[in-house]
């Protein structure tokens, strides 16, 4: 079960540090089937690819923004379903990730303008949007370039401002040390540092299989986007209707970075759960809990 509570100010803020940890399949739920997908045309930019879920007649749309290194359906296969008993759904890939668009560079804005161009191509109106971890940071961007856009956001084990390490321009550095490698070679270090244990099986290779499509430069330059990206002076000035999903037990986005992150938008509704940053695929269940009650509960 999850704990509903109020913001509440962290008495001592660690920022979250950026790490990856190696998942075991048999501890990874994804949904056996997903619903439709589709290409769509976004006049000036390119083609976005977009999970589609219809919910009732004249229900709310939820957007649906993933996380680093995940794709629409690595993240939200078995929140969708969940979701379209109550909500229309709408999942796109992230320029960079899995099918998404092709892009020169990663960052945070011209996702933003992206989810934008989707909610007017797809005529969706106001939308309740969701970000989870980095697509948290998209969340945000698009929440403050698009108010009247946003009749919600809910935000999922992500962070008003991310630790990654910036001594000496640490991450560019590393970025540009990776572009002198080719593709291949990069590619191949991804799918070692990335691989599950247990991954020679029907599932695993799935998962494999939606981590090959990512655009490697892309990965490396949305670590660069968190580590510049900090809403604390901005976010505030939002009147979105707000909700917070705190994963307690979270070793790449800290607690006490998810908590701030709380304090930072105001007051809106903390939605406190078991379990560590993937807890969206190892505990599915109580996660989709957590966020069908935040959505409805942004919607008003």
């Amino acid at each position: 079960m999850f704990n509903k509570t109020r913001a509440r100010q962290s008495s001592a803020l660690r920022r979250p540090r950026l790490a990856v940890e190696r998942l075991d399949v048999k501890d990874l739920q994804f949904a056996d089937e997903l619903p439709e997908g589709r290409m769509v045309e976004l006049p000036g930019r390119g083609t976005a690819f977009v999970r589609i879920a219809a919910g009732p007649a004249g229900a709310p749309t939820v957007l649906l923004l993933h996380g680093l290194m995940a794709t629409a359906d690595l993240n939200w296969s078995l929140a969708v379903p969940a979701l379209a008993g109550r909500f229309n759904v709408v999942a796109p890939d992230l320029r960079g990730h899995g099918r998404g668009m092709a892009t020169r560079r990663f960052t945070g804005e011209e996702c933003a303008e992206d989810v934008a161009a989707i909610v007017r191509t797809l005529q969706l109106g106001r939308v309740i949007v969701v970000g989870y971890s980095l697509g948290g940071l998209v969340a945000q961007l698009f929440v403050r370039r698009y108010p009247e856009m946003a009749a919600g956001i809910v935000l999922c084990a992500t962070a008003s401002r991310f630790d990654v390490p910036t001594e000496k321009g640490f991450v560019r550095l590393v970025e540009q040390a990776a572009r002198r490698f080719p593709e291949r070679i990069r590619r191949a270090a991804m799918l070692a540092m990335l691989a599950p244990k247990s991954a020679d099986c029907p599932q695993g290779r799935w998962l494999m299989g939606e981590v090959r499509r990512h655009d490697t430069m892309a990965l490396l330059d949305a670590i660069a986007e968190a580590a510049k990206f900090n809403s604390g002076s901005w976010l505030s000035d939002s009147t979105c209707p707000s909700a917070v999903i705190v994963t307690q037990d979270d070793m790449v986005v800290s607690v006490e970075a998810q908590r701030e992150l709380a304090r930072v938008l105001g007051r809106p509704t903390v939605y406190e759960i078991p379990g560590d940053h993937f807890v969206c695929i190892k505990r599915p269940r109580e996660f989709n809990e957590a966020l069908v009650a935040a959505c409805a509960g942004v919607q008003g």
